[in-house]
This record gives C-alpha cells, structure tokens and sequence, in this order.
C-alpha cells in the first residue's frame, strides 16, 4: 500500500483547472477524493470524467461553518482555492483579489485546525516574488521587497497564506506544506480572455484564427512553464514527502523568452498567423525563473514534459473542444 492508499483528501477549490488534476492524480494513487467548491449547476465539467470516482461537496469557502463542516472526517486538505486571473485581472482588481483570497485561506486552514487533520497543503505562488528577487529565484527570497507590481495583491495574499501556515504550525503543532508553483498551463486551463494567462491566451488567438496574433509587451520577457501534469504531480508529492513549513519551488528550468513561446505555439498548431507585440499592454517583470534545487533535494521533484511536449498536448485538447 502506499502512502495515498485510501486516504480521505478533501481539494478546497478541487473544480478549478489545477485541482481537476491534482484529482486525478490522487485518484491513481488510490486516495478517497472529496471536491468542496462553490455550488454550480449541474457537474463541473472539469471534473466530468471522474463524477464517479470523487465526491462534490457544494460549499461556501468564504463561510468558517460550511468549510468546518465539509473537513469533518477529513485526513488531508489541499488549500487550492484563491481568487485570481491573468495579469491584466490582478492589476486591476488587487484589492478583490487580495481580500477573497485571504479570507478563502483563512478559512481552510482554520477549518483544519479545528477539525485536526493529519495534514494540509498549501498553494502559494511564485507571484510573491519581487521584481527585485535574483534569478533563477530561490525560495529564501519569498519575502523580499513586494510582489511584481501587475500581481501586488494576489501575490501578498499568497505571502499572507504562509504567513499563517507558518504561525498555524508553530503553534498548533499542525503538518502544513507549502508550494509555491510557477506559470501552469494545459488541458482544463482557464482561455476567457477576462482571466486567462498567457499560455492560454496565446493558443486561444492562434486556433481562433486570429491574424496577426497580438502578443502582450515586447516578447523579451523570460518565463518557466510548468506543464499541469507536473504541476499537479508536484504538489501531491509535496504533501506526501515535505508536509513542513519550508516553502518548495514547483516548476521548470527550461527558459523561454515569450516571443518564442508564441512561435511555438504557431509552429505546433499549423496554423499560418503572424505575431503583433502590443507594449501599451503589461507584460510583467523582465523575467522570472524558477531555482529548482530545493524540490530536488528535499523530494526529489523533476518535470517529466517539455514545453513542447507539454504545448502539443494543450493545443491539441483546446483544437478538439473548441476548435473549429
């Protein structure tokens, strides 16, 4: 039997694009899976293809007794919920965007703590880094200086997140681990342009036929993407391996400047599109880099995709859902 072998984990905010996957990949591992999520009507399509395999819960995340009562019984919970969209979405909404999620956080944390389970997870972000911070980035510099400026609220309600597991662990003795992912894209991801980041936006453009494909900023910009299959697999393995306050980096070491990953995206899809650099639009910091070592050494954590790969796999899901 291993670890996750009938193990009762309950995905706080599971029906969203990551936790659909950190689903399934608990699924394969034999875990009991709970989805406490806002009410919808009808079955999550994210979460369609495992209807049989999990329990949906409707829950308020921002009510303390909806998600006490939904932990009861509980041995392990992912803290997945925040509020949060594309750049765009975060620069203009920071307060919205801090406010929800702190109070989504607060919440299932607490609930855990009042509930005692065996153990939680926390999903930061790479967004509580600064601009300031080196590159690649280590963990050590989680707190220097504020957030990038275009993520400044999502990326301090991260940093509040920690805060608390830090503050919850030291004083309720709880098993909390942390990760702090970077730039995840794939099947399920979020393409409303409203909300979605750039990987999506991109195949978005190109498998809609646009011509020229506008890419935001100059394309200089230098980012890590991090496939959800490894995104998802990260996170569990983090819980699983590492459940203590010291913050994991989870993504690639393979640099793409955005400008090429656009091409890319034009290459695999097949498409003929020309590409468009709108700079009056926010491209982020310069770059931002993931150092790896920490996951490695403490849980042995490589991707398994390639960009490429990873890119084939998405665009050829978005072309069979809504592709013409």
């Amino acid at each position: 039997m291993g670890f996750w072998t009938d193990k009762k984990v309950l995905l706080a905010g599971g029906a969203g694009f990551i936790g659909s996957h950190v689903a399934d990949v608990l699924l394969d591992r034999g875990a009991r899976v709970s989805v406490a999520d806002r009410p919808t009507i009808g079955f999550p399509k994210n979460l369609e293809h495992v209807k049989h395999d999990i329990e949906l819960i409707p829950t308020d995340l921002f009510d303390l007794t909806d998600v006490r009562a939904v932990c009861r019984g509980q041995e392990i919970i992912f803290c997945l919920a925040a509020r949060t969209g594309g750049i765009d979405f975060n620069k203009r909404h920071p307060g919205i965007v801090f406010r929800d999620s702190v109070r989504m956080s607060l919440n299932m944390l607490e609930a855990a703590r009042l509930e005692e389970l065996e153990r939680a997870l926390v999903v930061s972000s790479s967004c509580v880094y600064s601009q300031e911070a080196p590159e690649p980035t280590p963990e050590s510099a989680g707190f220097l200086g504020d957030p990038e400026g275009a993520n400044f609220g999502y990326g301090w309600a991260k940093r509040f997140a920690e805060i608390q597991a830090r503050t919850y662990a030291e004083e309720f003795g709880m098993n909390i681990a942390i990760t702090r992912p970077y730039n995840g894209y794939g099947p399920r991801d979020h393409f409303d342009p409203a909300i979605s980041h750039v990987v999506a936006a991109l195949i978005k453009r190109v498998i809609d036929g646009d011509d020229p494909v506008v890419v935001w900023g100059d394309g200089e910009q230098i980012r890590t993407f991090l496939y959800v299959k490894d995104f998802a697999r990260g996170l569990v393995e983090t819980c699983e391996k590492y459940a203590v306050c010291d913050p994991l980096n989870i993504g690639s070491s393979e640099e793409t400047k955005i400008k090429d990953l656009a091409e890319m995206i034009v290459r695999l899809s097949g498409r003929p599109a020309h590409l468009k650099f709108d700079t009056s639009k926010p491209g982020g910091q310069p770059r931002r880099t993931c150092d790896m070592t920490k996951a490695r050494e403490k849980i042995g954590f490589t991707t398994e995709y390639t960009l490429e790969a990873g890119l084939r796999e998405t665009i050829e899901w978005y072309a069979a859902e809504f592709g013409s």
